[in-house]
C-alpha cells in the first residue's frame, strides 16, 4: 500500500465529526425512493443484479457476467454486487447509463461474496481467500477507481462477511474457518480442524483488536449484522453431521463489549432449521433479529432480549431479509421470484404478499436503500 493511501485510511478518524454534520444534512433533504437489491437468475441460469422501486413497483435488471451474492448501493443509480464464493470477479452498475465495470482481486486469490465502505465513502473492503497460502485477506481498494492499493490478513480462513462498526474505525469479520480452493469448486477440504473465528480489525492498520470463538467448531460463522450500539449478531451453518448430533443453535449474539454467546432455542425448533441460516438483519426497536432459512422453508425469528428464538414462518426457500420500510416491518425475497413484508400481527408475525416474478430466483441477500 502506497504511504499516501494508506495515511488516508489512518486519517478516518478526523472525519468523524464532518460524517456527523453531512449526515444531519443529508436527514433534511428530500429522502429519495427506497429500493431493494438483490442477486438472482432467471430461468435459463443467466445472471443479474436487479433494482426494485418499491414506490413505483418497477424492477430494473442489469446482467452480470458472474453469479453474484451481496450487494452494496452506492447511489439512487448504482451498486456494488460482490461475485459468490469462490469469484474472481465482481461488478460496479450504473442501473440509469445500463453500465457494468467488473474488477477482479489479485492472482491466487478470489472474492467471497461480500464487502463493505469505510465511513466517508472512499475505500472498499472486499472478503476474499488467498487460496495458495491458505488464509483469509481483506482487499482495499479505492471506491472510486477500484484499483486495489493494499490488504489485510483477517486473521483466520475463509472470510465471509464483514461489517464496519459504527465508529468508523473498527472492521467485524467473519471468518467461516473453511479451507476452499478453485480447482474442488465449493468443496470443503477441512471438515476435521476446522477453526471459524468473529475478528474486530483496526481499519487504519489491519491490527488485530480482538478474536473469538464459538465451543462448537462445526459452527461456521457466516453473516453479520450490527446495531448503532456496536452490538453484532451472526447467522450460522453447521458444517457437523446433523444426523448424529445438532448444533445448540444458529444464531450468536454479542452485545457491545460482552462475550460471545449463543441464542437458545429447542431441539424441536433447531431440528426444523436444518442448520443453515442465510441472511440476516436486525431491529434494535424490536430486539429482533430475522434471518431468512432456505433449507428450513422458513424465516426465523430471534430475540436478543430474551436471547432465543421466537418463532418459524414458513416461506419456501426463503432467500433474503431486509428492514421495511414502516416501523416494525421487514421485508423477504425468496428463491422462486417472491417479494413479502414481514409485520406483527398481534401477538406474532406474518408474511404478505408483496410482488412476484415467477422467471426468477432470487440470490440469498436483499438489501433495502
Amino acid at each position: 500500500m502506497q504511504r499516501r493511501q494508506f495515511l488516508g485510511l489512518a486519517a478516518l478518524s478526523v472525519f468523524g465529526s464532518a460524517l456527523a454534520t453531512q449526515e444531519l444534512f443529508e436527514q433534511a433533504q428530500p429522502r429519495p425512493a427506497p429500493k431493494l437489491y438483490s442477486a438472482n437468475d432467471n430461468t435459463l441460469g443467466q445472471h443479474f443484479l436487479s433494482q426494485f422501486d418499491l414506490n413505483s413497483q418497477q424492477l430494473q435488471q442489469q446482467r452480470v457476467p458472474m453469479r453474484g451474492h451481496a450487494a452494496l448501493a452506492l447511489d439512487q443509480h448504482s451498486a456494488l454486487l460482490f461475485g459468490r464464493r469462490p469469484a474472481f470477479e465482481s461488478v460496479r452498475v450504473n442501473f440509469k447509463q445500463g453500465t457494468i465495470e467488473s474488477f477482479k482481486p489479485n492472482q491466487q486469490r478470489h472474492f467471497n461474496g461480500h464487502g463493505c465502505l469505510s465511513a466517508d465513502r472512499q475505500w472498499l473492503f472486499t472478503t476474499e481467500t488467498d487460496y495458495a497460502n491458505q488464509r483469509g485477506i481483506i482487499g482495499i481498494r479505492e471506491l472510486s477507481s477500484l484499483k486495489q492499493i493494499g490488504e489485510y490478513l483477517s486473521y483466520g480462513l475463509d472470510p465471509h462477511d464483514l461489517q464496519l462498526l459504527p465508529d468508523g474505525k473498527t472492521l467485524v469479520i467473519a471468518n467461516g474457518g473453511l479451507e476452499t480452493h478453485p480447482d474442488f469448486g465449493r468443496r470443503k477440504l477441512n471438515l476435521a480442524t476446522m477453526q471459524p473465528s468473529l475478528v474486530y480489525l483496526d481499519l487504519s492498520t489491519g491490527k488485530k483488536l480482538a478474536e473469538y470463538r464459538l465451543a462448537d467448531r462445526y459452527l461456521s460463522i457466516r453473516h453479520l449484522t450490527v446495531s448503532p450500539q456496536r452490538d453484532v449478531a451472526m447467522a450460522l451453518q453447521y458444517e457437523g453431521n446433523l444426523y448424529q448430533q445438532q448444533p445448540r443453535s444458529l444464531v450468536a449474539w454479542q452485545a457491545a463489549g460482552s462475550e460471545l454467546k449463543l441464542l437458545k432455542i429447542a431441539p424441536t425448533d433447531l431440528a426444523q432449521l436444518r442448520g443453515y441460516l442465510a441472511d440476516l438483519v436486525y431491529d434494535p426497536q424490536q430486539q429482533l433479529l430475522v434471518s431468512a432459512t432456505p433449507r428450513g422453508h422458513c424465516v426465523s425469528i430471534w430475540s436478543t432480549a430474551s436471547e432465543s428464538f421466537v418463532q418459524a414462518i414458513p416461506l419456501a426457500e426463503a432467500s433474503g431479509v431486509s428492514l421495511g420500510i414502516e416501523k416494525a416491518s421487514f421485508l423477504v425475497s425468496n428463491s422462486q421470484g417472491g417479494l413479502y413484508t414481514l409485520r406483527p400481527r398481534q401477538s406474532d408475525y406474518a408474511l404478505h404478499s408483496l410482488q412476484t416474478f415467477p422467471e426468477l430466483s432470487w440470490d440469498n441477500h436483499l438489501l433495502l436503500s
